[in-house]
């Protein structure tokens, strides 16, 4: 960095604006935390803080960071797993929470929204027109961040694809400065060179997604389904056999363990078989009567695999407690008393679905390690073939313990994936799941993307550290 923190600051503002640019502790604190349980320290903060409004603004801050070789880390949510988003050479945290415009155009079929835009206020916005937005992370994301690691969050990929498959178009600035427009206005996406799909995924690390222009999809109508079986491993059996068995395809199809649904049935009052594993999903359709015709259909797929009970869920209070069990069971901890807790995630597979579950549900017993001090249960995303588990631990550990408990979680998780030939499904893949890429994809594969940022970011100030596989 060539230049002093007080011209730093002074110039930063000059562009901001003063009320837009922080160099107080506070607000550097606030910008450097992670979804980590344990204490951001004082090498993680940035030096500044800057909410730019715009596009130009973004492109100002960007050219000024390049020519005195600024580090510049982006900051969207603030709820990534991946510690993306946290500096690991100070600089200047760059927050899109500003660019959060929504414009819908229903004559061309498509909707522009900033990337700071949250997710469930995009989704509120297309619902007021009957539309619905094929990316369904937690409500407090951004759809930037989204576009940026391609998630779609808990949707089966095989309906509407990934964002990807969505994404009409994007407004970019590039490390150096300047502004790039990429796509279409049309429905038609462009062939050949497109340099949207290098940017959809690219995690940050090329240029800064300013807006995002994707393709309106009807809202579809929706009735609910669910399944207890006796053994997680029935229902990964049970998600193999739907998709051979050519069933349509629920929207997205979940579940939670053994234990998890013992500790969920209990808190909620849930009438449920004991000692169930549950998968509970949302099946769709163009009209109400396609949506209960396919709910019936997996509900006989099913009972046909092995389900103790299966049935439509029409009772509106039943939905909304089993519902509960699965997506409120990450709370399970807090209830005994835990405090930290970590999820991992594993993508086999469909053949090795339910081998993958018999191991996780047990991943954390008879170990020696700090891994055999925690509480663990196995949830998921078992409809698009994605597994979880948690990982809880008392709250009287040391911030020390803490780290070095998720340095183990990162190694079990890379060497599961590694050997259940998974994939990073959810997350993204830097900088923490780097040494899963390298090993599962090899060197040849981590020199292109090298060689790609250095070609868009010479000076790599941006995300810096992150292609570096930094923490």
């Amino acid at each position: 960095m060539t230049v002093n923190l007080e011209d730093l600051a002074k110039d930063l503002k000059n562009i901001v604006g003063e009320e837009h640019a922080f160099s107080n502790l506070v607000e550097r604190t606030t910008y450097a935390e992670a979804i980590m349980p344990f204490d951001v320290e004082e090498a993680d903060l940035p030096d500044i803080v800057v909410h730019p409004a715009n596009t130009q603004e973004i492109s100002k801050v960007l050219q000024y960071a390049n020519k005195h070789e600024i580090p510049v880390t982006i900051f969207g949510s603030g709820t990534s797993n991946m510690l993306g988003s946290k500096p690991k050479h100070r600089g200047i945290t760059l927050s899109t929470e500003r660019l959060n415009f929504i414009q819908i155009d229903e004559d061309s079929q498509w909707f522009e929204c900033g990337v700071g835009a949250k997710t469930g206020d995009v989704i509120r916005e297309l619902g007021k027109l009957g539309y619905f937005l094929p990316i369904q992370t937690q409500i407090g994301s951004s759809i930037g961040g989204a576009v940026s690691i391609n998630t779609t969050g808990h949707l089966t990929d095989n309906i509407f694809g990934r964002p990807v498959n969505n994404v009409l178009g994007l407004e970019i600035v590039l490390p150096t400065g300047e502004i790039i427009q990429t796509g279409s206005k049309s429905l038609r996406r462009a062939v050949g060179w497109d340099l949207t799909r290098i940017f959809v995924g690219a995690e940050g690390v090329l240029g800064v997604i300013t807006k995002v222009r994707m393709v309106l999809r009807p809202m579809p109508e929706i009735v609910d389904v669910v399944g207890f079986f006796k053994t997680a491993e029935q229902i990964g059996h049970a998600m193999a056999l739907m998709y051979k068995k050519k069933v349509p395809l629920p929207l997205d199809g979940e579940f939670t363990a053994e234990k998890g649904c013992e500790w969920g049935f209990k808190k909620y009052g849930v009438d449920a078989p004991k000692g169930a594993a549950m998968f509970i999903a949302r099946c769709m359709g163009r009209t109400a009567e396609e949506a209960s015709k396919n709910a019936r259909e997996l509900v006989e797929l099913l009972t046909s695999a092995g389900a103790i009970e299966s049935y439509v869920l029409d009772d509106n209070e039943i939905r909304e407690k089993l519902w509960a069990v699965r997506e409120k069971g990450i709370s399970r901890g807090r209830d005994l008393g835990l405090s930290g807790f970590v999820p991992i995630e594993v993508n086999p597979p469909l053949p090795r679905l339910s081998e993958a579950m018999t191991e996780l549900k047990h991943i954390s017993e008879g170990r020696k390690d700090l891994i055999g001090e925690t509480e663990s249960f196995l949830y998921g995303h078992v409809g698009a073939d994605s597994l979880h588990c948690v990982f809880w631990w008392p709250h009287d550990w040391s911030n020390e313990k803490a780290k070095q408990l998720v340095m183990e979680l990162w190694d079990l998780e890379n060497k599961l994936q590694l050997k259940y030939e998974g994939v990073a499904g959810d997350w993204g893949q830097i900088p923490y799941r780097l040494p899963f890429y390298r090993e599962r994809y090899g060197e040849t594969s981590y020199e292109i993307i090298k060689k790609m940022k250095q070609l868009f970011d010479p000076n790599n100030i941006l995300n810096r550290g992150n292609v570096e596989g930094e923490i």
